[in-house]
C-alpha cells in the first residue's frame, strides 16, 4: 500500500533537493504571457545536448530508511551513444562503467575490467534508470503521461506516470526553470524511493578522448 500523498511528497522532494518553494509572482496587468511547455522543453534539452559532465549524488530509501548511497561523475558524448560512470570516494574513483548503450564494461579502481555485460541487462537491475537515459529522454517522455507537478525554487518538477497499466513506479524529474536541465531525478515505487541529484553540469564542451578508449578496443 502506498503511503504517501501528492502534498506529502512534494515537501519531502523539496527538503531533499535543498530548495525553498518559490513565492508567488506579484500580479501583473496586460496580457498575460504563454504558458511555457516544460516537457517540450526537456525534450529540446536532451535533443541539443552534444556532451555532457556532471557530478551524481544517488540515495535509495525504504520507507523513509536509506539503505544506500553513492556518488560519482557521469560522461556522456552524443556521438556514438558514449556513457561512463565513476563511482567516486574521497575523490578517487572506486569502480567505472563504460557502455555504448550495447555493452557495457565494468572496471576496477585500477581501469581494470571486472565484468563485461549486456546493457539491458544491467540497466534492468538499476532502481532509477533515468539516470542514464541521456540522449534518450524523448522516448522516456512518449511512454509516460507527463504533468507539472510543482514549482519550488527555480525548478519546475514534472511527474511521468507509465503509459502501461498497472503503473508500477512514479517518475519525478526537477528542471532548471531556465535551462530544463534535470537537476533531480526520483523514481517512486510503493516504499522505495531512489533519488539522483546531478550537479556542476557542464554542456557541449570537449570530454578527454581516452575517457571512452575501453570501448574502442
Amino acid at each position: 500500500m502506498k503511503r504517501f500523498t501528492n502534498s506529502l511528497l512534494a515537501l519531502a522532494l523539496c527538503g531533499a533537493w535543498g530548495v525553498a518553494q518559490a513565492q508567488a509572482p506579484a500580479a501583473q496587468t496586460g496580457t498575460a504571457p504563454a504558458k511555457k511547455d516544460f516537457t517540450a522543453c526537456f525534450a529540446a534539452w536532451d535533443k541539443d545536448m552534444h556532451t555532457l559532465q556532471t557530478d551524481f549524488t544517488q540515495t535509495t530509501e525504504y520507507d523513509g530508511v536509506q539503505i544506500s548511497r553513492s556518488q560519482g561523475r557521469i560522461y556522456y558524448r552524443q556521438a556514438g551513444t558514449l556513457l561512463r560512470l565513476d563511482n567516486l570516494d574521497g575523490g578517487q574513483i572506486t569502480q567505472s562503467a563504460l557502455t555504448d548503450k550495447k555493452q557495457i564494461y565494468v572496471l576496477d579502481e585500477k581501469g581494470k575490467l571486472v565484468t563485461q555485460v549486456a546493457w539491458q541487462e544491467w540497466l534492468s537491475g538499476q532502481p532509477n534508470q533515468a539516470l542514464f537515459d541521456f540522449g534518450r529522454y524523448t522516448a522516456l517522455l512518449s511512454r509516460h503521461r507527463t504533468e507539472e507537478f510543482a514549482r519550488l525554487g527555480g525548478q519546475v518538477v514534472l511527474r511521468l506516470t507509465p503509459k502501461t497499466q498497472p503503473a508500477e513506479y512514479i517518475l519525478y524529474v526537477a528542471l532548471n526553470e531556465k535551462t530544463c536541465f534535470p537537476q533531480a531525478i526520483t523514481v517512486q515505487a510503493d516504499l522505495m524511493k531512489t533519488t539522483a541529484l546531478l550537479t556542476d553540469p557542464v554542456l557541449n564542451a570537449g570530454l578527454k578522448k581516452d575517457l571512452f578508449k575501453e570501448l574502442n578496443k
